[in-house]
């Protein structure tokens, strides 16, 4: 880990204090405040809009908020803006490059720019890790845009950071370069890297990270735990039949959200050891079970439940203030 990095071990590598950003009348982020632990992936989740790249911009210094601060390793963006920055890597909308000069040649200039001591055989080795290296001599004009992207992850890794902040970094992957970025990453948690990426990929997202922060119109309206996921409630889907009706009746002492559709007996959330007994509850009133699945909300069913549960508020809102 780097220098910048040696401060208290349990304080968070990125701690984002109630920053706001406003542009002219639009409220871009308000009051966002949420911190990544050492070695996290947290996923940064909302709609188009939403402040996502905004607050990801201030996390990086490249806009200043009106208010509020954020801390990488203790040091603050705003008043040690380079200890903050020093051992930070990013992609950030979107990466561009010299198309006449080689892979290789792109990151030694950036390597120049940026004072990095980068040697030959290092600007190799991090092709080699983004799986550019037989691609490292040639044009970046003739890349595709995936290769483009293994390239701007290739000039994140340049200076061996300790924070990883991607925008968006599955844009343009196909599914075998997506998995292999997904690999890539998690080893590099592994390694103690903190890593925060946006991406509208649910489903990779599930896979990546250890939680989530939803922001929706610039505000956290909800965070998520996706570690340890076998622990949480679980939708309780049960086949009965013609006696679907009754069978949500049987389960309502367990949960009075319990109701019928299409044959089945329903449970929306339900503590997995509750099964078996929702299960002897059913049968026990004489009716016949021909099937049962439990199965845990996928995260697009959470953000789906997160952001409508925002957006009802938001419309009351916007149709007092029009009264």
């Amino acid at each position: 880990m780097r220098e910048g990095a040696s401060a208290n071990m349990e304080e968070p590598a990125i701690k984002v204090a109630g920053v706001t950003k406003r542009y002219r009348q639009v409220l871009a982020v308000d009051s966002v405040s949420f911190e990544v632990a050492r070695g996290e992936i947290l996923g940064l989740l909302g709609p188009n809009g939403a402040g996502k790249t905004t607050t990801m911009r201030m996390i990086l210094g490249l806009v200043a908020p009106q208010q509020g601060d954020v801390l990488i390793h203790g040091h603050s963006i705003r008043r040690e803006r380079e200890l903050a920055l020093a051992p930070v890597g990013t992609i950030i909308e979107e990466a561009r490059f010299y198309p006449y000069l080689t892979g290789v040649q792109n990151l030694q200039q950036v390597a120049r720019l940026r004072a990095l001591p980068a040697s030959p055989a290092a600007v190799l080795d991090v092709l080699d890790t983004v799986g550019l290296k037989d691609a490292g001599r040639r044009r970046v004009r003739g890349y595709s845009l995936g290769m483009r992207q293994r390239l701007a992850l290739a000039l994140a890794l340049l200076q061996s950071p300790s924070v990883l902040i991607l925008d968006e970094p599955m844009n343009g992957l196909d599914p075998v370069a997506i998995k292999d970025l997904r690999d890539r990453l998690l080893a590099m948690r592994a390694s103690g890297v903190t890593i925060i990426l946006s991406s509208h990929l649910l489903g990779e997202v599930e896979q990546l990270c250890d939680r989530v922060v939803l922001i929706d119109r610039g505000r956290v309206i909800g965070q998520d735990s996706l570690v340890h996921q076998s622990t949480d409630r679980v939708e309780l889907r049960v086949r009965l039949g013609a006696g679907a009706a009754r069978g949500a009746e049987v389960l309502a002492p367990l949960s009075p959200a319990a109701f019928a559709e299409a044959g089945d007996a329903i449970v929306p959330l339900l503590p997995p050891e509750q099964v078996p007994e929702a299960v002897r509850l059913l049968v026990g009133a004489g009716l016949d079970v021909f099937g049962v699945t439990a199965e845990r909300p996928t995260l697009e069913q959470r953000y789906l439940e997160m952001t409508a549960g925002a957006a009802a508020p938001a419309l009351v809102a916007r149709e007092g203030a029009g009264a």
